[in-house]
């Protein structure tokens, strides 16, 4: 388990974290700043205040994926969650879904609550309020809840009202569990793996399940609370009462998980606010492009489905599948193996069933990289023609939730994008792939290097095969 400020600081070590301090800031509002360092494809920022909480923005987000950058989108998470920063989107995706319901339970641990200084009350963290918002807004929380099968998570954020009363967005099946006057605890600056759990429940509609029945018990030490069990190392804790469990709240923007499971309102009394010395917690502009809570979902719902249709046929065809941030998560990417005619039209379907958060479908060849984005959309024009490799359904699916075009409820059409080649095509028949190792001699290849080399290049920063220049790390 890799603890939030830990995390942070690791960031920072890599260079993809930047302190702004309020003289920096100056005026800007916090969700400003973020939104644009995001749409820049920036660094991560640490919002280092005078009064109040510092505050994380970026920390679980990344470059958009289509322009070139030596990271990719699922970088930063990846360092959260132990693996590599390079490592391939396949092992973030197995390692996620290792904490979630799927995933093998281990030993719970409980070790000391890293949050054990006691505040006056809320506005001693004075959470940020955004440029169009009325009050303090918190993000990127854990609400934890404890019924008698156990404690459960799910993501939850809001606003700050007064000095003890909460005004929260949770998932239906987590307000479902609770009733007025049942406690409450939420969680903010807890492990990346802590976050990357709740979200991945919340996702697969799978809140109902336990903890203890989940993967992420055995790889967070976790502590007890008067609301439900929290992870040991979090930055804040805030315990509270359900004071309304069907109040008159809908926030103008919704976090991205919202748009994949049905919400609901809680209003909470605040008993007790514990903190860290000097306590952090990410924030993220919601509703704006890149941000985390898109990339969370975006990455949750990925591992969910790539679990899911990996199982589907006994067998596992699926190299990778991805949902895009820069597509707003309303386009499907995934790279499978064809097994045979008319599989593609099966898979397309199969993903439409388990999610309903995008209408469009892209399928890929089995040895497309995930990386390359570059690759991926290429072959679209290369390989699906469209007259017969554009499939709409009838005009009467069931509305998807994420497209910024769809945000009325009526239904429309589904479409998938077939961009493989024919499993029953011979090899002859198939076009080569038009790369600098594959369309040039060696001969060739050695002059080039030569030329980039006596300009004082290096050939590593010319040639897109040996480094990955065209979308990411070598392959």
């Amino acid at each position: 388990m890799i603890p939030f400020a830990d995390y942070l600081r690791g960031l920072r070590r890599d260079d993809d974290l930047v302190a702004v301090t309020d003289g920096q800031r100056g005026d800007v509002p916090v969700d400003v700043l973020a939104a644009e360092a995001l749409d820049g494809n920036g660094p991560a920022l640490r919002f280092e205040r005078d009064d109040g909480v510092d505050l994380a923005s970026g920390v679980f987000s990344g470059p958009d994926q289509m322009h070139c950058r030596e990271s990719a989108p699922w970088s930063r998470l990846s360092l959260g969650l132990g693996l590599d920063a390079e490592a391939p989107l396949v092992d973030l995706l197995d390692t996620v879904v290792g904490l979630g319901p799927t995933g093998t339970p281990g030993k719970t641990t409980y070790t000391p609550q890293a949050a054990s200084r006691t505040l006056e009350d809320l506005q001693a963290l004075s959470f940020p309020r955004g440029v169009d918002d009325t009050w303090p807004v918190i993000s990127l929380g854990v609400a934890s809840i404890t019924t008698d099968a156990g404690t459960h998570w799910a993501p939850v954020y809001g606003v700050v009202v007064g000095t003890d009363t909460l005004r929260v967005r949770v998932p239906a099946s987590l307000a479902s569990l609770s009733d007025d006057g049942d406690t409450v605890a939420i969680a903010l600056g807890v492990p990346p793996a802590a976050i990357t759990a709740a979200y991945l429940l919340a996702v697969a509609d799978r809140v109902e399940s336990p903890i203890r029945k989940t993967g992420v018990e055995g790889a967070v030490p976790l502590v007890p609370t008067n609301g439900g069990r929290v992870p040991s190392a979090t930055e804040v804790v805030v315990e509270a009462t359900v004071a309304d469990s069907q109040p008159d709240f809908e926030p103008d923007r919704r976090e991205a998980w919202e748009h994949a499971v049905a919400g609901a309102s809680l209003a909470l009394d605040v008993t007790r606010v514990v903190a860290t010395e000097d306590p952090v917690v990410p924030v993220s502009p919601v509703g704006r492009p890149m941000a985390d809570d898109l990339q969370l979902t975006g990455l949750t719902t990925a591992a969910h489905l790539y679990h899911r249709v990996n199982n589907y046929w006994g067998i596992s065809p699926v190299e990778w599948l991805l949902l895009p941030p820069s597509t707003e998560l309303g386009v499907c990417f995934v790279a499978s193996d064809v097994l045979y005619a008319g599989f593609e039209w099966q898979l397309a379907n199969i993903l439409f069933s388990f999610s309903s958060l995008f209408d469009t479908v892209v399928i890929v060849d089995g040895d497309v990289p995930s990386w390359d984005f570059g690759r991926v959309l290429s072959d679209i024009w290369v390989k699906a023609h469209p007259s017969r490799d554009w499939l709409f359904s009838e005009p009467d699916a069931p509305a998807a939730k994420r497209p910024n075009y769809r945000q009325d409820g009526t239904t429309g059409a589904r479409l998938y994008v077939d961009a493989t080649w024919d499993p029953r095509w011979d090899d002859s028949y198939l076009a080569p792939r038009v790369t600098f190792e594959e369309s040039f001699p060696e001969s060739v290849r050695e002059l080039a290097r030569e030329f980039w080399s006596a300009r004082g290049l290096e050939p590593a920063d010319c040639d897109p095969i040996s480094d990955g220049l065209d979308g990411g790390p070598p392959e």
